[in-house]
């Protein structure tokens, strides 16, 4: 892949990342503030992740059906634009749930563009490296956008912080005409397999591998959720609150590129139980968190599962054939903002009826279950070579 096809990808995929950390950071406190309780909030923001998974198996859907990657992107951003800054004009809940249903959708349709172009023109010997550089968006976004949004807010209110995101969506149909996009012909084959796409070659462990994605990611988002109510009330201010994220994905910055490069080298099956692993200990953390240096320290462990994206895409690419590559990335896409899905939905629940500690505990110990489904695979990868 060329040095600009990356970097463009990194910087549209950056622009997603810096609206989507600074919106999360504070919004369910701000679905509070319109008359949300926790329940509420966590139904919230699980629809909004329904839009983000939507987004994701649609665009996978309409990358290998027409292939206009590029259209795509810049359709997704021009919608979003008015769609960002108007949901910092709304006075109802069920206004601000509309438009953050439209954001979102746009927001999966972007992110899944972005990885089948990277898969489509990485070769096998750096694709490790290449999702690891894409993945530095997770922590840079959460640097740039989640430091900034809690300022924002506390300096001028919430419509300014979406005044800001929906002009950070202005940069990136400039961008993606600066890309090159990839025809993959229907008939085309890989290398190394000759089983015809779609389910044969997935295979019944690229399932498991999706439901342990999707497990992780359902624990990591309670703390999404959970963390900023839990500091709310403690009584934190907004940047306080916004502050423990961006520290989170500034330490975390170089770890992505660093295990993708190890991706390349090594087997991928344990980085990734080995990230899964980080945010566990992050989220038993919280079970007992009450000071500020705590909520940074467990930040930095959870981003371990944002890590474990620049190292998932890349497995994938390894075993689906290209004419079936958004599909199958696609579907790694789904898996994890399902985690979102779950996660929210189950949280708000879960703390009104067992409370902050044992939700943080519960969801930990989800994490562990998915490590250990990571694990099976690699073992039936091992028995079974024609398997994921």
């Amino acid at each position: 892949m060329s040095n600009k096809q990356l970097a463009t990808l990194f910087a549209c995929g950056l622009i997603g990342w810096i609206v989507i950390q600074a919106l999360l950071s504070l919004m369910p406190v701000y679905a509070e503030s319109l008359g949300a309780d926790s329940s509420s909030a966590g139904n919230y923001l699980s629809l909004s992740f329904v839009a983000l998974t939507a987004g994701t198996v649609v665009a996978g859907w309409l990358s290998d059906r027409f292939q206009r990657r590029k259209a795509m992107l810049i359709s997704s951003a021009l919608i979003n634009i008015p769609a960002t800054w108007l949901m910092g004009q709304v006075s109802e809940l069920w206004q601000l749930v509309a438009l953050t249903v439209i954001v979102f959708f746009f927001i999966g349709m972007t992110f899944t563009s972005i990885n089948v172009l990277a898969g489509l023109f990485a070769s096998e010997a750096e694709r490790g490296k290449v999702f690891g550089i894409l993945a530095i968006n997770t922590g840079l976004g959460a640097v740039i956008g989640a430091a900034l949004s809690g300022r924002i807010v506390d300096a001028w209110g919430y419509p300014a912080l979406f005044l800001a995101a929906a002009a950070c969506w202005l940069l990136q149909p400039l961008l993606t005409l600066l890309l090159q996009d990839k025809v993959v012909s229907r008939d085309a084959t890989t290398t190394t397999r000759t089983a015809a796409p779609d389910k044969a070659a997935l295979g019944g462990m690229f399932y498991v591998l999706l439901a342990a994605n999707l497990i992780a990611f359902a624990a990591n988002f309670t703390a999404l959720l959970a963390r900023p109510l839990l500091m709310s009330r403690l009584g934190f201010e907004a940047t306080a609150v916004a502050s423990v994220g961006a520290i989170g994905g500034l330490i975390s910055l170089p770890f992505p590129v660093f295990f993708g490069w190890l991706s390349d080298r090594m087997n991928r099956y344990w980085l990734v139980a080995l990230c899964f692993a980080f945010s566990a200990i992050g989220l038993l953390m919280l079970a007992s968190a009450t000071v500020e240096w705590q909520f940074w320290a467990s930040a930095i462990l959870l981003s371990g599962t944002g890590i474990s994206l620049g190292i998932g895409p890349a497995l994938v690419t390894d075993v689906v054939p290209a004419q079936a590559l958004g599909k199958g990335l696609s579907w790694y896409g789904f898996s994890s903002s399902a985690g979102g899905i779950v996660g929210f939905t189950l949280t708000g629940y879960a703390i009104q009826g067992f409370g902050m500690n044992a939700t943080f505990i519960g969801s930990a110990l989800l994490t562990v279950m998915a490590i250990l489904l990571v694990l099976q695979v690699r073992r039936a990868r091992q028995l079974q070579p024609v398997l994921i």
